[in-house]
């Protein structure tokens, strides 16, 4: 082939004949900074060891762990961890951490994590953080 040939080649789109979804190409959105700079609220990041990573912002966040553990003469993963970020009524900004056991008839309230980042008349550092437990 020619040069020629070979550049009429590339600008051609390849098309796949199979019917199988991993295989097609999805076109994401492109994200407009503006428009998801007024719902960052939170931020994460995940590293997961060799099977990835994550790292994004966003308005709200629910990340549950879970691990394996054996139970009834099986191996199961239980979720034995839930962090839960949610804006409140008032605009202040809550993640709560709650922990979870087998045994146990209701899950664990360990931590509650609030600020308010709309008071600008706040003193610094506006984080407040309550270890209470509290059952759920």
């Amino acid at each position: 082939m020619d040069g020629q040939a070979i550049k009429k080649q590339e600008d051609k789109p390849i098309k796949s004949t199979s019917d199988d979804p991993y295989n097609k190409t999805v076109e994401e959105p492109k994200l407009n900074p503006s428009a998801w700079r007024d719902r960052r609220k939170f931020e994460v990041r995940c590293h997961a060891g060799n099977a990835g990573h994550l790292e994004v912002v966003s308005d709200a966040v629910s990340v549950k762990i879970g691990q394996q553990i054996h139970r009834e003469g099986k191996e199961e993963f239980w979720g034995s961890l839930l962090v839960e970020c949610k804006e409140q009524d008032d605009g202040s900004l809550l993640v709560e951490v709650v922990v979870f056991h087998p045994a146990w008839d209701e899950p664990l309230r360990i931590a509650s994590i609030q600020s308010n980042p709309s008071d600008k008349n706040a003193p610094e550092p506006a984080i407040r953080c309550d270890f209470e437990q509290k059952r759920l």
